[in-house]
């Protein structure tokens, strides 16, 4: 008695042009349809700068409750004292980084032909690609704000030389929006402005290869052999 085996077709995943950052993973269903999906994470500049401050305080309060125990134990000596000093150098940066990578807020842009799909930390939204839609890159809605607060400073107490430049969070921060009818959806707000660029980038060439995939000459095709149109009367 002969038994057949029945193969079940499954999803895979072809080879994306996609490479670095924002993370993107192109998988082609059963169907013969294709899925992108963009993962893309960032800290805002509200996140950016407690992380900054956060890094600052665990260096001098290391610095500071190190020192207080040497003194207070009748252990102090330069070599423990230059030991101490060198750890919270290190301390402060280690920890600003990792806060900073704690802290990062999060966006999962998924793409079919159909539908945009955007899932978020709280809540998620789809759009149907059909209606009018882009993606647009804002400065963020604070950074008027901030220009305007640093040069009022600037006016009432005039920098120094030794004065500390006033770190700008918000305008060197931006939100990468997705447009549908008019209407604005805010995907991530992101403080850095080539991290912004990367995403918004990023999400722009998906939409086109989404076009170019489903539906051929009105987008960006994946590879040479997807340029080729199907033709009338063709095998």
């Amino acid at each position: 008695m002969s038994t057949v085996t029945i193969f079940k077709p499954v999803s895979r995943t072809s080879n994306s042009p996609f490479r670095g950052f924002p993370r993107t993973r192109v998988t082609v269903g059963p169907d013969g349809k294709t899925t992108t999906v963009v993962d893309a994470s960032a800290p805002t500049p509200l996140r950016a700068r407690l992380s900054l401050h956060g890094g600052i305080a665990s260096g001098v309060i290391l610095f500071g409750s190190g020192t207080y125990g040497m003194v207070a134990d009748d252990t102090f000596t330069l070599v423990s004292f230059g030991t101490l000093f060198l750890t919270s150098c290190i301390t402060g940066p280690a920890a600003w980084y990792g806060l900073r990578q704690l802290t990062k807020k999060r966006a999962v842009v998924t793409f079919t032909s159909e539908q945009i799909h955007v899932r978020k930390t709280f809540g998620s939204r789809t759009f149907e690609r059909t209606h009018p839609h882009g993606f647009v890159l804002l400065p963020h809605d604070k950074a008027e704000k901030e220009r305007d607060r640093h040069a009022f400073l600037e006016r009432k107490r005039p920098p120094k030389w030794w004065s500390w430049n006033r770190k700008k969070y918000y305008g060197d921060s931006f939100h990468v929006v997705l447009q549908c009818f008019g209407e604005r959806y805010d995907i991530l707000t992101v403080h850095g402005r080539k991290k912004a660029e990367k995403i918004h980038a990023r999400l722009q060439a998906c939409d086109a290869v989404m076009d170019g995939t489903d539906f051929g000459d009105s987008g960006v095709s994946l590879s040479p052999d997807a340029d080729w149109g199907v033709e009338a009367g063709g095998l």
